[in-house]
């Protein structure tokens, strides 16, 4: 057996070999990934990170790949995937380690009567993404709620980063280069439930009627400025556009949906089809929001 898959078993990590890759996206395309690691701790995550820069296996921690896409041709190193999944609350406060789904942390606050998690009710990614992204929607974002991130840093110690102090915006925070997010504390407002439910049905119902029901890695496109990138797509006439399985949406543009057998070459070829149109018709040129990661060479 791998002599790296046996040291981290003896470590007690949860590892596998030659995963498919379209398993670990929302897209699902993607070829086989060489390792996948699953740590369940932070010591875990730790000696995991440990492990492979010992080894000199090339490395990216995932979080629910909601907004990633996979190489066609395999990622030749590891995938770490947190799966840190506790939550805590004490009054207003929230904890919530990296590998917790948003719609389930949305629904524990929920019935425990805080508001300000609406927005990720319907979001496919976890707390550990939502920190790196700035996830939001719905007028609502991540850092209206954060109070502060721990995170494993680079060296390898794990220390609490104040919200401030993450230079948070649109879509983008900025942690420390190489850092982890093993948790994040949020500050809540205490409601009535009944409201809070409510607000988080119209949300579902909201994406059910205006986003698509097929796979995708979410927006494509980031906003320009103040204008979402759909009203610059929308006036291409692409709607429809159709490459080998991938499609932009007819039902929102600013998505490309997996129409079946999808590769992530397929998405992009769309995708740079959209790029070209509207640079040429409007001389804007539109920034991904999704991220492509590129294998790395083999050893």
């Amino acid at each position: 057996m791998d002599g790296l898959i046996l040291e981290a078993r003896r470590l007690g990590i949860a590892v596998q070999c030659d995963v498919e890759g379209k398993l670990l996206t929302s897209f699902c395309s993607g070829g086989r990934v060489k390792y996948l690691f699953c740590p369940s701790s932070a010591r875990e995550t730790t000696a995991t990170l440990q492990l492979l820069k010992l080894r000199g296996v090339p490395y990216r921690v995932i979080g629910g790949g909601s907004n990633i896409l996979l190489p066609d041709e395999g990622y030749a190193g590891a995938l770490v995937k947190l799966n840190l999944r506790g939550i805590g609350v004490c009054g207003n406060v929230v904890t919530a380690d990296a590998g917790v789904p948003l719609p389930l942390l949305a629904k524990v606050a929920a019935e425990k009567g805080l508001s300000g998690l609406e927005f990720a009710c319907g979001i496919p990614g976890t707390v550990g993404g939502a920190a790196k992204t700035n996830a939001g929607a719905f007028g609502q974002m991540t850092s209206d709620v954060l109070t502060e991130a721990i995170v494993l840093t680079k060296q390898g110690e794990v220390q609490a980063f104040p919200a401030g102090c993450l230079k948070m915006g649109y879509h983008s925070c900025v942690f420390p280069e190489g850092g982890v997010v093993l948790c994040l504390k949020l500050t809540l407002t205490p409601d009535d439930k009944l409201a809070i439910a409510e607000r988080m049905r119209r949300m579902k119902l909201r994406r059910q009627e205006t986003q698509p029901a097929e796979p995708s890695a979410g927006s494509v496109f980031q906003r320009v400025g103040e204008t979402p990138a759909a009203v610059y797509v929308e006036k291409t006439g692409l709607k429809g556009l159709r490459i080998g399985g991938a499609q932009l949406s007819r039902k929102h543009c600013n998505f490309i949906v997996n129409k079946g057998g999808a590769t992530t070459e397929d998405f992009f070829a769309v995708a740079q089809q959209v790029k070209n149109r509207v640079f040429d018709a409007f001389g804007v040129s539109l920034a991904y929001e999704v991220e492509r990661i590129c294998s790395p060479k083999s050893n």
